[in-house]
């Protein structure tokens, strides 16, 4: 039991200096929408999507998950709620001037020690998920979302899948990029990250989830760089993450519990940086 509330705190902790990555990105424009992508399924996006929300809405008030991933709906599971109603079926009825909260599709989640995260799941399917979240309603609904939340996070859809993903990202103020360090392919990331960023999407970080560590002891923060720890300085033959990067950067490492590093870096080398160090696959 007591390992369990151990782990719990340090994926916690690793959450906590992503938020905080996010607050100090503000300091010239204000983040509010952020988007959470990857560049294939099963990087661990929704994941680290509903978990930022649960940390954010820890610390401030109105804050709002919503899963725009339409073709591959996962949030509803991972937070255990209802997906009868959610954004498909809100977006139908929606109206400018309309209260989001007044939607069915909109659930409070409480957590311990915190304040409620408000949630929207996916809802009904739909055959047609880029021009649903390409649409003018879709617009107009995120406009009105930001004068009811102080922080909207979006789960979306892998960018390298399906084109779902870009309307989003140029109606944001921010996209975190997921990458899995087991088995992502580097230039498909490169490719990925390029598409957003030519498309008008403001990739302001990446997360990279999955990464192993020696022990659960390895944990750090860098400015500029961060990396496992050492025995009384005696060095172990073991893995080490190494991650360089020019701009303003947090290390957090956290063994298998999830997200391994978080950093928010304006310095588009810096991704290429970490792929490399982390030889992440290329083909």
């Amino acid at each position: 039991m007591a390992r369990k509330k151990r782990n719990q705190f340090d994926v916690d902790e690793i959450y906590r200096g992503l938020r905080t990555n996010i607050e100090f990105s503000q300091m010239d424009d204000a983040i509010q929408v952020i988007n959470v992508v990857s560049t294939i399924p099963n990087e661990g996006k929704s994941t680290i999507a509903c978990n930022l929300a649960r940390i954010m809405a820890a610390k401030y008030k109105n804050v709002l998950l919503i899963d725009c991933d339409l073709r591959n709906a996962s949030v509803h599971k991972t937070l255990q709620i209802s997906n009868r109603c959610g954004l498909t079926n809100i977006i139908s009825e929606f109206r400018e001037g309309v209260s989001i909260h007044s939607f069915e599709g909109v659930q409070d989640v409480q957590y311990d020690g915190g304040y409620p995260l408000s949630v929207i799941t996916a809802g009904h399917r739909v055959p047609n998920p880029s021009e649903v979240l390409g649409s003018k309603r879709l617009a107009k609904f995120l406009n009105q979302a930001r004068q009811e939340f102080g922080y909207i996070i979006i789960d979306c859809p892998p960018v390298a899948v399906a084109s779902d993903a870009i309307p989003l990202c140029n109606v944001s103020d921010g996209v975190l990029y997921v990458v899995d360090a087991k088995s992502s392919d580097k230039r498909k990331v490169k490719a990925a990250i390029n598409d957003v960023e030519r498309n008008g999407g403001h990739v302001m970080g990446v997360v990279l989830n999955k990464v192993e560590s020696a022990s659960d002891s390895n944990y750090g923060y860098g400015y500029g760089y961060g990396y496992g720890g050492e025995d009384n300085g005696k060095k172990k033959k073991k893995k080490r993450t190494l991650i360089a990067v020019v701009a303003v950067c947090v290390v957090l490492l956290a063994g298998t519990f999830g997200i391994s590093a978080a950093y928010i870096s304006k310095n588009k080398d810096s991704l290429t940086n970490v792929l490399e160090r982390r030889n992440i696959k290329q083909q």
